[in-house]
Formats: structure tokens, sequence, C-alpha cells
């Protein structure tokens, strides 16, 4: 009928705004504006987002599957805490587990297609800018996170790329990283570059180890203290 938008316009629109919602708090709760344990209110960020409440709601759900949000009985959605060192050190063992046996799946099962585009996402990786506040490493922590679920994908493992998938691993690792921002950009890319060229090469044990080697080194990274130093080598992942 004309002048009626159809069901998949409308859901289309509604998509878009829940993803400019869920964009905007995530970067005001990643940077900081607003503080851990503070009560996320649908009417009041509708109101100050400019736009209704199903959307905003559904940017809430959203982001409580990322876990920068926890709805909590009689008080809501609520901003969560940081993640401490004991959840940094189990969510490292959880991805020693999975993503190393995930990128030998990958090399043995991984098309050409699946190949190049792992490829041109680790480009895109290398390519993102970062810094301090959300909105200038958002690029590169999307393209890191799509660096890590390809693989997952490539593997042909279901169970195990869901088991992955229910972890939020990028956006955890990047609320440690403080007023400095992201500071292990080429480290991480020059070790994402590690486990493509085995994948590329079919080579499942090396990927296994160039994985394994990446997890362990973002896991002690993301332990470092604010002063530089680092827990002690026993205490990693």
């Amino acid at each position: 009928m004309p002048g009626v938008a159809s069901p998949g316009a409308i859901d289309a629109a509604r998509s878009s705004r829940s993803e400019q919602a869920r964009r905007s708090l995530a970067g005001r709760i990643m940077d900081g504006t607003i503080a851990p344990g503070t009560p996320l209110r649908i009417a009041a960020l509708s109101e100050d987002l400019g736009m209704s409440a199903t959307p905003v709601r559904e940017a809430l759900n959203l982001l409580t599957g990322e876990k920068l949000v926890d709805y909590l009985p009689m008080r809501g959605f609520v901003v969560t805490s940081p993640p401490d060192d004991d959840h940094v050190r189990t969510m490292g063992e959880a991805r020693l587990l999975l993503e190393p046996q995930l990128a030998a799946l990958a090399a043995r099962h991984a098309t050409a297609a699946e190949r190049e585009e792992l490829a041109a996402t680790s480009a895109q990786t290398a390519a993102a800018g970062v810094g301090a506040r959300f909105r200038e490493y958002e690029g590169y922590l999307h393209h890191s996170t799509a660096f890590h679920a390809g693989i997952a994908r490539a593997a042909r493992n279901p169970y195990l790329a869901a088991a992955l998938d229910a972890i939020p691993v990028h956006t955890l690792r990047f609320r440690r990283f403080g007023e400095a921002g992201v500071d292990d950009a080429d480290v991480s890319v020059t070790e994402h570059e590690a486990v493509l060229e085995a994948i590329t090469r079919g080579d499942a044990d090396a990927a296994r180890d160039a994985m394994a080697s990446h997890v362990r080194a973002v896991t002690q990274r993301a332990l470092a203290r604010p002063d530089g130093t680092r827990p002690p080598a026993s205490q990693s992942c």
C-alpha cells in the first residue's frame, strides 16, 4: 500500500535505532562516562537518546549479552564493573580450551574464500585507528572481534563456536585499558598474522600453537598493573 512502510522496512529501521542506541551507550560505559553500578532507566535513556523505549530496551538487552550491563531483579538494568584479575584469568583459561582448537580446525577446513576473508579482516584490524576513547578504537575492536569470529566459523564446529561466542572476550578486555586507551594493537596484529599464516598454510599444529601463544599473551597484557608492572608468569593463563 502506497505510503505504508513494509514490515521488513520497519524492522530494519528499528534495528538501526537499536544499534545506534547500543553504540552510544557502549561508548559511554567503555569510556567511564557512565560509572559501574549506575542504574539505566529506559524512560530517561529514551529521552536522552531521542528515541522510543523499544530500541533502547533492545540495546540494553544486547549490552547485557556483552556483559556491559546486568539485569537485576527489583533494580532493572545496571552498568557492570570492569573485569577483575580473577575474571581475566578464568576468561583466559576458557579461551585456551576453545580457541587453539578452533584455529587448528580452521586450518584443516577453511575454504579459500574464508582464508581470503580472514586476511582481509586482519588487514582491516591493522589499519584501524586506536586511541583512548571508544569512538577512536571502536573499528579496531570490531575488526579484531571479527577475526576471531571468522576463525570460529571456518572451524566447522558450531558447538565450540557457540561456547566461544558466549564469552564477550574483546569487550571485557578493552575495559581494562583505562585512560591510556589501547596500547597493544601492534603486537596483537602481529600475533593475528602468525595465526593467519598457519591457517593459510593448512598447518593445524602451527595454528593451534600460534593461537595459544596469542591468548596467553593478551591475557597477560590484560593483567598489566597501572604502574606498568605485570603479575608473575605463574599467575597468567
